[in-house]
């Protein structure tokens, strides 16, 4: 089994290429939308930024961040899910990945945020397996 890379995560079809794709001015409404969430759950949330390709919000739920602060998951980005992900299972996420995107690509631009992606996988904290639910929800 070839080990993974953080570029594995990073296909064509979630490439952010050109930077006038982007709506930088609306990423603190975003981030302070995430951070009035998480206050309100147990839910970990989090945004990644697919141009940049690393986290722009972290919530603070210590059994996602399985001991990690989220400003320590933020700087390992998607290093989180090579060191805390069993490796049986990363080959799974990046075919998600990929079959979530070409899923998002294939929906008209208008109907995108009606739909969510939810899926189950394991993280290790403290050696032990726990099953997380994830939901993959676009922004845009």
């Amino acid at each position: 089994m070839q080990m993974k890379t953080t570029d594995d995560f990073f296909i064509p079809d979630n490439e952010v290429k050109l930077p006038e794709e982007l709506d930088y001015s609306r990423v603190d409404e975003y981030i302070r939308s995430a951070e009035a969430f998480s206050r309100s759950t147990y839910q970990s949330v989090y945004i990644i930024d697919y141009f940049k390709q690393n986290f722009l919000y972290v919530s603070p739920n210590p059994m996602f961040l399985c001991g990690l602060t989220p400003e320590q998951m933020m700087k390992l980005g998607y290093r989180f899910y090579l060191e805390y992900v069993p490796e049986d299972e990363q080959q799974f996420l990046i075919d998600l990945n990929e079959a979530g995107f070409s899923f998002h690509n294939s929906i008209p631009i208008s109907e995108r945020k009606d739909w969510y992606i939810s899926y189950d996988f394991h993280i290790l904290n403290g050696g032990k397996k726990i099953l997380v639910n994830h939901k993959l929800t676009p922004l845009a």
